[in-house]
């Protein structure tokens, strides 16, 4: 046991200390992903945006993050986690600064690039830091509060991001995590002291990222394009792209991530493959619902962002909770639990209309609020518990990759079906009942994605 690893073991107030911060800095995270989504019409209208366009503002952050996954997860482990964070929070910042002072559409989308990359590694380096200060016990209740302010971020940013751009206008929403972000550097600084590296000193192999970045971007590209030959060929190129960089992959000494090794480990693929379904379903609904309550309920952006923020609240109150629990009786009937409770959520979600009551949608989003708070901590602690020490950093870079993976088939989903329904126009030129359907279309592919995460997370072991 070194030195530090005695020290956390032994402080129970510097563990404290360490997940509070730690925690606050992965907040701004998916903040910066869920409170740009209510600033979308009012970016769209100053910056004179189309439909489709304007979805590339959180589908470029989403892809960029998902592409810087696993360099940055293997880049953490040999430069130190500690040391990839505190970098990674200064680039986020920076980003945002960018973003916030954008001219046009062009500059703003550069900052986004920005802030992806560095989110990628912002992540998965804090999750694999709580799990090295968390080692000697309590990791599951750890991981539970650090959930906590992810799912904080991710929903209570539609209430933040509509504050903002009521008082403040859109420009605000992009600089909110600069200043955060700056005193969080401080925080490591001055009270978290140690660092975690891995014992593997080899290079990052580039090749397989390049072949893994060049997949990710086909798929990506192909699949919001299938009304269009081209998307079809895109598609296919990037499937043929991923056969090689799992062929690649088996050939190397050091890849970038031992695909080998982690299909033997049944419950952590599990694990990860029920995370990418979760949150498949998860963020398409948070884009669209943003986008049909302001633009066919008429609701401001506050108002829309407090409806949303009961999300929020109820994965605030039952993460930790779920995460106390797990420790005991372990991860599997959580997990499914969630996910049923989320399709249940979509399920009547998906057979609302425009006479549906405020408070019914409301009753929805808290059933799906309270499934999320169940299902991510016991996933998490199921998966990276069958991980050894030196392979943290890259199983919490596999694990983000998954939720991003599922996060960024949601806004695939979501720009198809814009793509397909809009062509090009702007949605509030157009008929309303268009916007319904690319709501009713996106929900039920929701419903679908829940119930698959359901069955992985069962077959978990």
């Amino acid at each position: 046991m070194t030195q530090f690893a005695r020290y956390y073991q032994r402080y129970s107030k510097a563990r404290l200390k360490a997940l509070i911060i730690l925690s606050l800095a992965i907040l701004q995270f998916p903040l910066a992903v869920s409170a740009s989504l209510v600033a979308l019409p009012a970016i769209a209208q100053d910056l004179q945006v189309n439909a489709v366009l304007i979805s590339w503002i959180p589908a470029i952050f989403l892809l960029v993050s998902l592409i810087s996954q696993l360099p940055g997860g293997r880049l953490s482990d040999l430069i130190g986690l500690k040391k990839a964070f505190l970098i990674s929070c200064g680039l986020f910042a920076l980003g945002g600064a960018m973003a916030a002072f954008a001219p046009n559409i062009e500059i703003l989308l550069a900052g986004r690039v920005v802030q992806g990359a560095a989110g990628a590694i912002l992540a998965s380096a804090g999750m694999a830091m709580i799990s090295r200060i968390y080692a000697a016990g309590g990791r599951g209740a750890a991981l539970g509060w650090m959930t906590s302010a992810v799912y904080l971020g991710m929903t209570a940013g539609p209430l933040i991001g509509g504050w903002l751009v009521d008082l403040f206008g859109w420009r605000s929403v992009f600089m909110l995590p600069v200043p955060i972000l700056l005193g969080v550097i401080l925080s490591i600084r001055l009270f978290i002291p140690g660092e975690w590296k891995s014992s593997e000193k080899h290079k990052i192999d580039w090749v397989g990222t390049a072949i893994f970045s060049a997949t990710i971007a086909a798929l990506y590209f192909g699949s919001t394009r299938l009304i269009e030959l081209n998307g079809w060929l895109l598609a296919l190129l990037g499937v043929g792209l991923g056969y090689l960089f799992i062929k690649w992959s088996g050939k190397q000494a050091f890849p970038l991530v031992r695909i080998d090794l982690m299909m033997k480990n049944k419950t952590f693929i599990n694990s990860a493959t029920a995370a990418m379904f979760m949150y498949a379903s998860q963020y398409g609904i948070v884009l669209i619902l943003s986008l049909y309550l302001q633009y066919n309920r008429q609701l401001s952006p506050t108002d829309t962002g407090q409806l949303m923020m009961l999300q929020a609240l109820m994965m605030t109150i039952i993460a930790p909770l779920a995460g106390r629990v797990s420790d005991r009786i372990g991860h599997r009937l959580l997990a499914t639990g969630g996910s049923l409770s989320i399709a249940l959520g979509l399920l009547a979600l998906a057979l609302m209309n425009h006479e549906t009551p405020l408070w019914v949608i409301g009753l929805c989003i808290m059933v799906i609020g309270t499934g999320h708070g169940m299902f991510s901590t016991p996933n998490n602690s199921a998966a990276l518990a069958t991980l050894p020490a030196e392979r943290m950093g890259i199983g919490s870079a596999i694990l983000s990759l998954s939720r991003q993976s599922g996060q960024l088939i949601g806004m695939a989903v979501i720009t198809l079906l814009l793509g397909l329904y809009f062509a090009g126009t702007a949605i509030g030129e157009s008929d309303p009942q268009l916007l319904e359907s690319v709501t009713t279309n996106a929900l039920t592919v929701s419903l679908l994605t829940a119930l698959l995460a359901a069955w992985f997370s069962w077959r978990k072991v």
